[in-house]
């Protein structure tokens, strides 16, 4: 018994409390950090998927301006009469539309419109003419990472009917505006992505983390304190997953902590037994011995009643130690044996009656040659605790108004099983107690009740193969509760 001393509640919260005080260490990098970073890389990860292709187009649209101004500057000098045109006008023409050099293709000749510097070489020509995407993305990436001094001839339609028109110019102009662009669009995607991951985190955090974070708190607070009601959690009734969640949380709380309640009664009913388990067996050998002397005894009372105190003594010792394996969780197996089971009724009846003293008619309607075989002495116990429940009950609240109090034991054969049924005229088993019945401590309500009765007659049943059940009231028209006892008929050496 020594494993008693602990309660098991008491090992539970110190366990709790441990993790507990794990839990509560600082969190640096907690769910909204975690959040904000993420969304703010995804954003990112959005962005630059959307800046390769709107830097590729914003050097197709700058090209095409400078085709544009091309364009009007090859219009002006193509209506000038042939060499006529000042070289002042063609040097501004030039600057205005940033390049060295303006051709025009007509008619299978191309002629220089005006031209100022000549470039060595030409190290890219574009044609606008006929754009393709992954032309423009390559082209954007090439200009991006060009070195310095480059030069580019954009090709597009001419003017005045002519075939095409193609401009020769320093790429540096096009690479700072390029540049520049990325930069903006930069500035722009961070404050967009700083906005927007500050609001997803805010949303997140009132809507999940906040939420996700009571349940924490009440798990914290339960596991270091399980018998504190305050820690169970009180659902916010909301109708999503984390409120779903936090009426499970609350039932598997409220349950625990039940379960936790039963098992300090257990514990505490196994330390009590051990105490006084010594010298109550020691007190109850010495009546035994005292009881052996009335067998010497010539008066016919003695005669008659002291068998019977002897067996009386000998089963208090044996539930004495039965008790004190309850507080184990052990069941001795049953000893099984063929036996009449109305003898066995009379006997549990007398000793009930001796116990009690109350005013309860007992009625043993078990068929004389009714036998079944099983461990008589656990049979006895499950008919005493079964028996004595209907009579306290009466005891406590009295019998069904126009019933007599009575407590009637039947017993019959059910194709491959016995019987046995105990049932009363008392008030009945209410409809919230029904589904807890067999539990320990939790159908008692009588002062003094252990709320052990239903649960030991429940196990002895189970040892024996067998099923205890509350006979539904739609199954009987008499008030009251009926017990319905359900064993496998057996040889008597233990056979099926």
């Amino acid at each position: 018994m020594s494993d008693l001393v602990i309660p098991p509640g008491d090992r539970l919260a110190a366990g709790g409390a441990a993790v507990a005080a794990k839990c509560r260490r600082p969190i640096f990098f907690g769910l909204a950090t975690r959040v904000l970073v993420l969304v703010t890389t995804f954003v990112m990860v959005a962005a630059t998927m959307i800046y390769i292709p709107a830097i590729a187009g914003y050097r197709d649209n700058w090209l095409l301006n400078r085709l544009s101004a091309g364009y009007t500057a090859a219009l002006v000098l193509e209506a000038a009469p042939r060499a006529m045109a000042p070289e002042s006008l063609s040097r501004q023409l030039l600057d205005s539309v940033g390049a060295r050099i303006i051709v025009l293709s007509k008619r299978g000749t191309k002629r220089i419109l005006a031209a100022s510097e000549l470039p060595p070489a030409v190290d890219e020509v574009y044609d606008l003419r006929q754009p393709s995407f992954l032309a423009s993305l390559a082209g954007a990436i090439r200009t991006l990472a060009a070195p310095k001094g480059r030069v580019l001839t954009i090709v597009g339609d001419a003017p005045m009917g002519g075939e095409a028109i193609a401009i020769t110019m320093d790429e540096a102009p096009l690479k700072r505006a390029m540049r520049g662009y990325s930069v903006r669009l930069l500035v722009f995607t961070l404050v967009m992505s700083a906005i927007v991951a500050s609001l997803a985190t805010v949303a997140i955090h009132i809507m999940v983390l906040r939420p996700v974070r009571r349940l924490t708190t009440s798990l914290m607070a339960f596991g270091a304190d399980p018998a504190n009601a305050s820690g169970v959690i009180a659902p916010s009734g909301a109708n999503h997953e984390i409120g779903h969640a936090e009426a499970a949380l609350a039932i598997m709380q409220n349950a625990l902590a039940r379960e936790l309640n039963q098992k300090k009664h257990l514990a505490a009913l196994g330390l009590a037994v051990a105490k006084i388990n010594h010298d109550m067996r020691n007190m109850l050998s010495a009546a035994q011995l005292l009881s052996d002397r009335l067998v010497n005894v010539t008066d016919p009372l003695a005669q008659r009643l002291a068998p019977k105190l002897v067996a009386t003594l000998d089963r208090a010792i044996r539930f004495c130690q039965a008790t004190l394996t309850y507080g184990r969780a052990i069941d001795e197996p049953p000893k099984l044996g063929r036996f009449a089971l109305r003898p066995l009724v009379d006997e549990a009846v007398e000793t009930i009656g001796l116990d009690t003293g109350i005013r309860v008619e007992i009625v043993n309607e078990v068929p004389e040659a009714f036998e079944i075989v099983a461990d008589a002495e656990q049979i006895f116990r499950i008919l005493m605790n079964l028996i004595r429940n209907g009579v306290e009950a009466m005891q406590s609240a009295g019998a069904t108004t126009g019933w007599p109090a009575e407590v009637r034991i039947t017993a019959s054969l059910d194709e491959a099983a016995a019987v046995i049924e105990v049932a009363d005229t008392g008030p009945g088993v209410p409809p919230a107690a029904r589904s807890k019945l067999f539990e320990a401590f939790f159908t008692s309500s009588r002062a003094g009740g252990s709320g052990l009765g239903l649960v030991i007659a429940a196990d002895l049943v189970r040892a024996h193969g067998g099923s205890i059940m509350l006979v539904a009231k739609d199954e009987d028209e008499r008030p009251g509760a009926k017990f319905r006892v359900t064993l496998p008929l057996r040889e008597a050496n233990g056979g099926a």
